[in-house]
Parts: structure tokens; sequence; C-alpha cells
């Protein structure tokens, strides 16, 4: 496969392979939504966040000097958060009562445009995934609000990935970003993996072993 030089990066001696190949997209997408504005000292919104891209986004926020808020769907999946750098982990956005700067949401449905409400004047919401699957209704005039202006973008940006690789597998040589690979296993297991995915019993991200060709 031909690519660019700019979509590859060199992996350390210190991180494995399995580790590397967890790190696109998930991994470049948190970084390049965070990037969005800054987070020193601010308070970030992760929904989500047990997921491949959710827990990315908790550790490089909380990497940023964010005070980081991972909202997950179920007690069951808050596990291993705080240890990652969440400050705190919330149901759902239960508890959370206090304006947030940046939200990088994942779930997409009622939940963002509830989580649309919490942004403090300023902020942004970066929509990443819509796991959900549900729609989002906003209320009349509820996009509107007086003074700084609240933006909402989308994320699809796939390209010159190479230095952001760089970046995350330096991170993970140092010891100060985990990949988070939770299940692991060879290719022909492709269809349990996808269903463990699609019924998230998978917290952060999933890697398939390619064999190597047999000697001819």
């Amino acid at each position: 496969m031909a690519v660019d030089t700019t979509a590859v990066a060199e992996v350390p001696g210190e991180v494995g392979l399995a580790q590397a190949a967890a790190l696109p997209m998930a991994g470049v997408t948190a970084l390049r939504t965070l990037r969005s504005r800054p987070i020193l000292g601010r308070t970030v919104l992760v929904t989500g966040a047990a997921g491949g891209v959710g827990r990315y986004a908790v550790q490089l926020a909380a990497l940023g000097g964010a005070h980081v808020i991972a909202s997950v769907g179920s007690p069951a999946r808050a596990e291993g958060l705080a240890e990652l750098g969440a400050h705190a982990v919330v149901v759902g956005l239960e508890g959370v009562d206090r304006p947030v700067d940046l939200v990088l949401d994942n779930v997409g449905g009622p939940q963002l445009a509830a989580a649309w409400e919490l942004l403090a004047p300023g902020g942004g919401v970066q929509n990443i995934g819509w796991a959900s699957g549900e729609p989002a209704v906003f209320e009349p005039y509820s996009l509107f609000s007086v003074g700084p202006a609240k933006t909402m973008s989308t994320f699809g940006d796939v390209h010159g990935l190479g230095p952001d690789l760089a970046t995350l597998l330096a991170f993970v040589a140092q010891g100060r970003l985990s990949p988070e690979v939770d299940w692991r296993g060879t290719w022909d297991r492709v269809e349990e993996a996808a269903r463990a995915l699609l019924d998230r019993r998978v917290a952060g991200k999933a890697v398939l072993d390619v064999d190597p060709a047999p000697a001819a």
C-alpha cells in the first residue's frame, strides 16, 4: 500500500505494534478536537468517555491541564476513567451543574442537545460520533446566545496524520498515554471483535493480529 510520507510515523522501540495500531483514528481524533481551543484551566466534557476516542480524550485533556468530566452510559462503563485523568465521572449528564468550555461529543441525540445547554459563553462542541443513533432536537432559539458565540463543529479530518501520530507515539513511549487495548485476538476472530464492540463490551480499542504468511 502506497501512502504519502505525511501519513506515517516511526514507532519507537518502547511501543509495541499492537499499541501503535490502536492510535489512529481514535487517538488523532481526540488530539485534533482538543486543539480546537485552549484547554489549560478550562472544563472539558467528554461524552461516550468509555469508548476508543473517549478514553484518549480524557487522557489528553488531563495532560493539557483541563478539568475533565467524563460522561458514560452506565456505572459499569466508568471503570478506570478516574485513573486515566478524569476529575469527575458521571452517568449521562447527571450531576454536571457548572458550565463547560468544550464538549467532545461521541453520543449525539438528546444528550448532544443537553450538552449544548451546558456550554459557557464562547464554548464549543466538537461532534465526533453518534453512538445513540437518535436525532438531536434543539428547542426553538436554544442555538442563540447573548455574548461570545458558542459553536458546534463536526470532525472528519484524516489528512497529514504523521506528525500527530508521532506526538501520540511519543506520549505512549514516555508512559503518559495508554492506548487502552481492551480486546486482542487473531484476524479470524473479526466477527467476535465486531460483536463485542457493537455490544459495548470493549472499553477502549480492539486489535486484530494478522498472522504472517506461511513460508513458501
